[in-house]
């Protein structure tokens, strides 16, 4: 063999080597970080586990199957109270609800047939507004309440469920002290 031919051999097999190196390494990072995964979800498994022993009790109507009073885990969505009851009917407005928002214990839940209006109206008898049943536009008939501030009210309870106090309003994004005084007297829960 020539000098030259020799040299390119030697060449080739230490850049073969290199390359076996990096791709036994790139494999075996790989295949540590696929465990570590495996494992970290074995953890939030065992963490739900201790969640999911605490059970909460709604009541479902409207366009599902089987209306009426199911048992779920205390972290629940809606879409599971959706499916123990049977399903959505195909008249269900799909549009009116949030599937994904997290339910309590003790709630009522209605499920509108598309183009059911709202019967009955959030603002009571001596004007008062429940701001766990207001709609965008009776929340923006409140003083200082425009469609931003009305928007987070119902944002917050699609995300945290019904207002358990009126202080928890101050909660809201651009609530404050000052806007919360005003409307403590006209609100309810």
């Amino acid at each position: 063999m020539d000098k030259i031919d020799k040299n390119k051999l030697i060449y080739l097999l230490g850049v073969m080597a290199v390359l076996g190196l990096f791709w036994g390494w790139y494999h075996l990072s790989q295949s540590n970080e696929t465990k570590l995964s495996v494992s970290g979800a074995e953890a939030v498994k065992s963490e739900d586990d201790t969640v999911s022993e605490e059970k909460i009790i709604v009541y479902i109507t409207g366009a599902i199957k089987n209306p009426g009073i199911v048992e779920l885990t205390g972290e629940a969505r809606l879409a599971e109270a959706v499916e123990a009851t049977g399903g959505l009917l195909n008249t269900a407005d799909l549009e009116a609800i949030n599937l994904a928002r997290k339910l309590k214990d003790e709630e009522k839940i209605h499920i509108p047939i598309i183009g059911e209006t709202k019967e009955t109206s959030s603002i009571n008898d001596s004007g008062l507004v429940n701001i766990n049943t207001a709609d965008l536009e009776e929340l923006k008939s409140l003083p200082g309440v425009g469609d931003v501030i009305a928007q987070g009210i119902i944002d917050y309870r699609e995300k945290n469920g019904n207002f358990t106090q009126l202080e928890e309003l101050k909660n809201v994004t651009r609530i404050g002290d000052k806007v919360f005084e005003g409307l403590s007297q006209l609100i309810i829960i």
